[in-house]
């Protein structure tokens, strides 16, 4: 195993920012440093993210066609691009900030679902887009050919969608519980920074992801916690898969079960763990914890909860550092009256109920 010098031990930093979490609502210094930190290993002993041709990092004056409206820096404008069905990214600018709609549908598609997606940060979390400081949303829509997937690229700050091969998926922009789960992973990256690792750390970084997407959805199609559906990805799904999904928040294992997808592997709670695992298997555990918190308490509250942890997290952050920092934010949400005052005993009674706590 490679270690990489740094004065402070990360388990130092960790403890440092576990305690300070319980003390404040704001991330602390402790908290910062160890995000940085491991952002140093990272850039010492890893390559970042590389496509072809990628854009320099919010670099918006190539590909614009007339009448474009780009967006001021730091105003949390959105711009979609067409890529044209190329593996490269921002090929032509279709629509602006205040454009209207125009003849490609999954470019409003795209344009729409992350005007939402920010607005219900801003409105129910009061975080202003990815960076809390207007980051301009830039999205790609129709990135080559049948591609399966969306992402978000950390290192050129922009989402991308695919059209999907119209097997298992169809164009994944039809779905607003992609354009949340996305940029959710920019927020993880400006905030507590989980690693991307083949354990909880990674779980969760899937599972905020995952959270966030699913309150926005309902919240959107005005769904509370006794109606919201609880699935991930079921708008994305092809015709001859419909009634799939992707994940299931309220029973993982259940998402899907056919010949084109398989059985859906995910453990329902800690009896299953294993590891190394793909973190959007593990996420699963933590997933259905916040659909139980959810069914207690409201969507709305559950998910201010869990943007509070997300913030006051660090990168090495297990499932049970999750579940003690979200007990110590709902606290302290609960005696600023913006949660229920059981908020905290709701809290760690699910996360024991899924072996977390």
């Amino acid at each position: 195993m490679q270690f990489v010098c740094s004065f402070v031990p990360a388990h130092i930093l960790d403890h440092i920012a576990r305690v300070h979490a319980r003390e404040s609502l704001d991330p602390t210094d402790a908290q910062r440093s160890a995000v940085l930190s491991e952002e140093f290993r990272r850039a010492r002993t890893q390559a970042p993210l590389s496509v072809p041709n990628t854009p320099a990092l919010q670099e918006l004056g190539e590909g614009l066609v007339e009448g474009i409206q780009i967006p001021q820096p730091g105003s949390a404008g959105v711009v979609i691009y067409d890529d044209l069905h190329q593996w490269t990214y921002n090929v032509q600018a279709v629509r602006g900030e205040g454009d209207p709609a125009v003849p490609g549908q999954n470019a409003n598609d795209a344009y729409d679902h992350m005007h939402k997606v920010l607005q219900y940060y801003r409105d129910k979390l009061g975080r202003n887009s990815l960076d809390n400081s207007g980051l301009n949303v830039i999205t790609n829509v129709n990135f080559g050919v049948g591609f399966d997937n969306a992402f978000f690229d950390p290192t050129a700050l922009l989402m991308v969608f695919g059209n999907g091969s119209n097997v298992v998926f169809r164009d994944l922009t039809g779905d607003i519980d992609v354009a949340a789960h996305e940029l959710t992973h920019g927020v993880t990256q400006f905030t507590s920074g989980l690693n991307y690792t083949a354990d909880q750390s990674g779980a969760l970084n899937e599972s905020f992801s995952d959270m966030i997407a699913s309150a926005i959805d309902a919240w959107v199609n005005g769904h509370d916690a006794a109606s919201h559906d609880w699935l991930i990805g079921d708008d994305i799904m092809a015709p001859n898969l419909n009634g799939e999904a992707l994940r299931s928040m309220a029973e993982p294992g259940t998402a899907y079960d056919n010949p084109v997808m398989g059985r859906d592997p995910q453990p329902r709670d800690m009896s299953g763990y294993f590891e190394p695992a793909d973190p959007h298997l593990m996420s699963g555990i933590t997933n259905r914890w916040f659909y139980l918190i959810c069914r207690e308490i409201g969507i709305n509250e559950g998910a201010l909860i869990m943007y509070q942890t997300l913030q006051n997290l660090w990168p090495t952050a297990k499932f049970s550092d999750a579940a003690s920092v979200a007990a110590s934010q709902a606290a302290i949400l609960a005696t600023n009256k913006k949660v229920s005052r059981d908020a905290p005993q709701v809290v760690r009674a699910t996360a024991r109920q899924q072996g977390i706590w």
